[in-house]
């Protein structure tokens, strides 16, 4: 069952990728514009960040075993319908209809393993929830490219396309037994509804102005390294390096919310606050013109974002937050893909305008302490009984 949860986050972390991956295949085909590419971005961005919250409200009425199965479909036919496009607008198309149908994989994996897990290996969970996003970061730039240069772009659209329902076939046979076929109610703590508490909303603040930093990498760093890689396909496996370590930062993070359960110690949050710190800190460092600095510097990174990353999740599926995980979830996820529209905007015309990533890069530090202040201020508040 975990297995199928993480295979569809990689699953779906491939697809949104692989625009990025074919870029330079596409500008010779359709001689686009960075700004042109920064516009089908954020526009995939803001659709995604659009449907989130109704897709978090239907996981918490619909069975989550037919919202994974839907979404899952759903986001595999727009996968292969990019074979079909003749150009920027046509591309913006499918792409819009791709990124909203995949926003159903946040809300609906977290409803689940938040229910399934046992409270002592939530976070392990968690932790493996979080690292399959790095994993379909890490085997997007082998195996796109790999397709895409040897059958032809289209080709790679189609065939990933078929691999989504080949999973959803799976994704039916394991989970005929394992979910209830009506969502779990759960009773409501003391206090009311947690869409009514500020430290909720704190916790939904932190998640978007975090988050920033890996849509603005997940869609800029292939370009990047693809521009600066001289010709060569070296550029796939600096990309796969870089999220290698994001996976490492996973397993930190599901290790950090053992050692630092929700709103618990004061030790905890200044350890939190100097992680975001940290992060913003590697963030300005990456604007250095040294492509090892750089390279290294947004590594570390991904690295301390994903524990920040992990802690969140691992606070939105607490028992307090359970009764509404997945709409929680889905307007979390909201806030950071709604923000992340401005961010790929603004590294789309900075590029084209000749200013490179270096605003993108100071604009997402500031964001980052900003959400990393939201984070410690949520839990210090959940600990009053906020």
């Amino acid at each position: 069952m975990v297995a199928a949860i993480l295979a569809a986050i990689v699953l779906n972390n491939v697809d949104r990728q692989m625009l990025a991956l074919i870029k330079p295949l596409l500008d010779r085909e359709f001689r686009w514009s960075s700004d042109s590419y920064g516009r089908i971005t954020a526009a995939a961005q803001l659709s995604a960040a659009l449907c989130l919250p109704l897709m978090g409200w239907i996981v918490d009425q619909v069975p989550a075993r037919r919202c994974f199965a839907w979404g899952v479909a759903t986001w595999s036919v727009f996968t292969a319908a990019q074979a079909l496009a003749t150009g920027a607008q046509s591309m913006l198309v499918v792409r819009v209809g791709l990124t909203g149908a995949e926003a159903i994989g946040t809300p609906a994996a977290l409803k689940v393993l938040g229910a399934l897990a046992p409270a002592r290996r939530r976070a392990l969970a968690l932790g493996l929830f979080n690292m399959a996003p790095s994993v379909g970061a890490m085997v997007g730039p082998v195996l796109v490219p790999m397709l895409a240069w040897s059958l032809g772009w289209r080709w790679a659209a189609i065939l990933l396309g078929g691999i989504g329902f080949v999973w959803v076939v799976w994704w039916l046979r394991v989970s005929a037994t394992t979910i209830p076929a009506t969502p779990v109610a759960v009773a409501s703590r003391a206090g009311g509804s947690p869409l009514r508490r500020p430290a909720t909303w704190l916790l939904i603040a932190a998640k978007g102005l975090t988050d920033q930093l890996w849509w603005v990498f997940l869609y800029w760093l292939p370009v990047f390294f693809h521009l600066h890689g001289n010709g060569t396909m070296a550029w796939a496996g600096s990309v796969t390096g870089i999220y290698v370590w994001a996976a490492l930062g996973s397993l930190a993070g599901a290790l950090a919310a053992v050692r630092w359960p929700h709103a618990r110690g004061i030790r905890a949050q200044i350890w939190i606050a100097a992680c975001c710190l940290g992060v913003a800190g590697l963030l300005l460092l990456a604007t250095q013109p040294v492509r090892a600095v750089s390279v290294g510097a947004c590594a570390l990174a991904i690295f301390g974002h994903q524990i920040v990353s992990v802690l969140i999740f691992s606070t939105i599926s607490d028992a307090q937050y359970r009764e509404r995980t997945g709409t929680i979830a889905g307007i979390a996820a909201f806030a950071g893909n709604l923000l992340a529209v401005g961010s790929l905007m603004l590294v789309g015309r900075s590029v084209a305008a000749g200013a490179g990533y270096v605003p993108t890069l100071l604009a997402l530090a500031l964001a980052y302490v900003a959400g990393g202040s939201c984070l410690i201020a949520s839990r210090l508040l959940s600990r009053d009984g906020a």
